[in-house]
């Protein structure tokens, strides 16, 4: 479907703050995601002069089999907890207002494992896409979905051949993909080499939480994110962030605290453990 128009009163002094990675699994209770989101975003706002009015967006990265966005959908008019959902003018986006005035935009988007075993985000997408396909053959999908591709760092996925991979796509123009870190990656690591040469290319790097599926993170979403200037439109915010993101003249500032030595061995213990099992 075509991109409409947006009008010119799109834009106003408002921060945006995005967490460009955000899972719900079963494990969460959805209505303290949001109330968890809505503290993380109040608090980046704090640290931000003029940041007193903000948006705060909760960019879906959902698995296979994860429905979480269509489920939210179908519950509008109607209330998660203390979260009234309500439509927008599109299909990949709904608006949350608590009943203390505090409110969410949730965004669509997928999160795919290609053949080389490197994950996609694609954003903006609500429409399943079955894991497996080559990188290559994953992003022209989204593209023709109307979404954003995005590949997200993960430990040990942008080494040897998976590197190099990533390497060759960075910068395409007949295949334009960005970059996203999370909190995932522990603040004693330096900058992952492709993320350094994707800023230097000129590719966009976001940010996102990356919750793993315990009970203990179903409050990390809007933890990490990325920032902009400027309220999104009201109606078409899914439609307003693709554009903006696609002309991005500049790579947007990043938020949020990295894991500790502690936390990120417990992490990665656990997700292997879980995936043995």
């Amino acid at each position: 479907m075509r991109d409409a128009k947006l009008p010119g009163n799109a834009r106003d002094g408002q921060f945006v703050f995005v967490d460009g990675h955000v899972h719900i699994y079963d494990c969460h209770a959805t209505e303290r995601v949001f109330d968890g989101a809505w503290r993380h975003f109040q608090t980046v706002a704090a640290s931000y002069r003029g940041a007193s009015h903000f948006q705060g967006v909760l960019l879906f990265t959902e698995s296979a089999g994860d429905r979480v966005f269509a489920a939210l959908a179908q519950t509008q008019g109607k209330a998660v907890g203390r979260w009234q959902v309500a439509a927008t003018e599109e299909t990949n986006s709904l608006r949350l207002q608590r009943d203390d005035g505090a409110q969410l935009i949730v965004l669509a988007g997928r999160q795919l494992v290609s053949e080389e075993r490197l994950e996609v985000s694609a954003y903006f997408v609500s429409e399943a896409i079955a894991d497996g396909a080559p990188l290559t053959t994953l992003l022209a999908q989204i593209g023709q979905l109307g979404g954003v591709a995005a590949l997200p760092w993960g430990v040990g996925k942008w080494f040897g051949q998976r590197g190099k991979k990533v390497e060759g796509i960075l910068g395409s123009t007949e295949m334009p993909v960005m970059v996203s870190d999370n909190g995932g990656r522990p603040w004693f690591w330096p900058t992952p080499r492709l993320l350094r040469a994707a800023r230097q290319r000129g590719v966009p790097v976001l940010a996102g939480s990356d919750p793993l599926p315990k009970v203990s993170e179903q409050q990390q979403a809007g933890s990490m994110g990325f920032v902009l200037r400027g309220a999104l439109h009201a109606g078409l915010p899914a439609q307003d962030l693709k554009q903006r993101l696609l002309h991005l003249k500049a790579p947007p500032l990043c938020y949020g605290k990295r894991e500790g030595l502690w936390g990120f061995v417990c992490n990665q213990v656990y997700m292997r453990f879980r995936c043995v099992g």
